[in-house]
């Protein structure tokens, strides 16, 4: 999977580390006089976050040249600042702070430089509690559009330190154990994302399950794979995530043509029907299965004309025609099974409502032989409905089952909990 940041969060980095510079103090301050008339210790500053004013003057300097635009002049005044010997950690902190901000604002932002700046921020040492986490939120960003991979490491550990990890921090974190072929971390960094982004309320990171995904299959982990790869199709719409799950349910164990009836479905939802032979095998099912009407709208999607378009012509009429009759059949009976099946009549013909009480006073009577793949049958037909809560909670119940339908059951309810089912 391609690495990528996002957008936005370059962006907001950008606006934020643009407006870093302050004014340096050049000098302690002092206490207040003291009362009738007594002389005032002065209160001594922490020395160790103070400059020299020969740093300090050019520095204020600059951010005056900042602020009217003039990003060369305030350049010119850092450099004179950089170039006063042996400065402190706080001077140097100071002087590679201001650089970056500089770098940062120039248009296009010199983002080679700023990393060069933000590193020299870190190396100092001395860089003040309250400003680490931008720091290092910065540091990690500029050093993975460098390629610099370790130090993004080693910006994203300390950064924990001080901070909660944002989305793209943990992106790149994972971006750069993979891109260094560190997939043991890339593994316990991605699961560790997804656990905190689940925490939050949120869904997980689509980017960061791809490279969870990738990093399970060069380590050869199946059973983690799997269970990822159904988390990111909770998430993701993209064809090559649903050709991988549709194929795992294809080869569920002792499948059967209704089973398969109900991935077809699903297949022609998501887009991964294969034209050349999936329309006529559907069809063939659907006519099996008497089931016309889908049959022929089938075939008619897939452009399909023949022998089996025509037994869908030839036997629709008298289907629909029928329905009735199934129905009356269905009161008589004890059990379930012609009330699912004139449900699915129903549903083919696009009357959803009947389809969805017919589905369920069968499912409700018992005595149906594959009680699963009825339950995803009923599933289908309320998600068809528009009650898609409903849809997921049958769909749920099915995949529960130890049969062939429960795979085809989990697999609906991975759809309808995906972006925009």
């Amino acid at each position: 999977m391609n690495r990528f940041v996002r957008c936005a969060a370059m962006a907001a980095l950008l606006a934020s580390a643009a407006s870093a510079a302050t004014v340096i103090v050049l000098e302690p301050l002092y206490a207040a006089p003291a009362p009738r008339g007594r002389a005032a210790a002065p209160a001594k500053a922490d020395p160790s976050t103070q400059v020299r004013t020969a740093v300090g003057n050019p520095i204020n300097d600059s951010l005056k040249l900042i602020d009217t635009g003039d990003l060369a002049g305030a350049l010119a005044k850092v450099a004179i600042a950089d170039a006063v010997p042996m400065k402190t950690p706080f001077e140097e902190y100071t002087v590679a702070k201001f650089l970056g901000t500089i770098y940062m604002k120039q248009m296009p932002p010199n983002l080679a430089a700023a990393a060069v700046a933000y590193n020299r921020q870190i190396a100092s040492g001395a860089a003040p509690d309250a400003e680490k986490p931008g720091m290092y939120g910065t540091a990690l960003r500029l050093n993975y559009n460098a390629n610099d991979f370790a130090k993004v490491i080693q910006n994203v550990t300390e950064l924990q330190k001080v901070a909660a990890l944002d989305d793209t921090a943990w992106e790149v974190l994972v971006q750069s154990y993979v891109s260094t072929m560190d997939y043991k971390n890339a593994i316990t960094s991605a699961k560790a994302a997804v656990a905190a982004e689940t925490a939050g309320g949120m869904k997980a990171n689509p980017v960061v399950l791809g490279l969870l995904l990738n990093s399970q299959a060069k380590t050869a982990d199946e059973a983690g794979y799997r269970l990822t790869l159904d988390q990111l199709a909770s998430v993701s719409t993209q064809p090559e995530v649903w050709s991988q799950i549709m194929d795992f349910a294809l080869s569920t164990k002792d499948i059967g043509d209704h089973h398969l009836l109900n991935l077809y479905r699903l297949a022609m939802l998501v887009g991964t029907i294969r034209p050349d032979v999936d329309y006529a095998a559907m069809a063939t099912i659907d006519l099996t299965n008497g089931l016309p009407a889908e049959a022929k709208a089938v075939l008619t999607k897939g452009n399909k004309t023949g022998e089996l378009l025509n037994q869908a012509n030839a036997l629709l009429a008298k289907d629909q025609a029928s329905l009735p009759a199934l129905a009356a059949e269905a009161a008589k009976q004890m059990n379930g099974e012609i009330d699912v099946k004139l449900g699915e009549s129903y549903w083919t013909y696009g009357k959803f409502t009947e389809a969805v009480d017919s589905i369920q006073k069968g499912i409700a009577k018992g005595g149906i032989k594959d009680m699963a793949d009825a339950q995803t049958t009923l599933g289908i037909a309320l998600f068809s409905a528009g009650k898609k809560a409903e849809a997921l909670a049958a769909f749920q119940k099915a995949a529960m089952s130890n049969t062939p339908a429960g795979p085809i059951a989990h697999t609906w309810a991975l759809f309808l909990q995906r972006p925009a089912a």
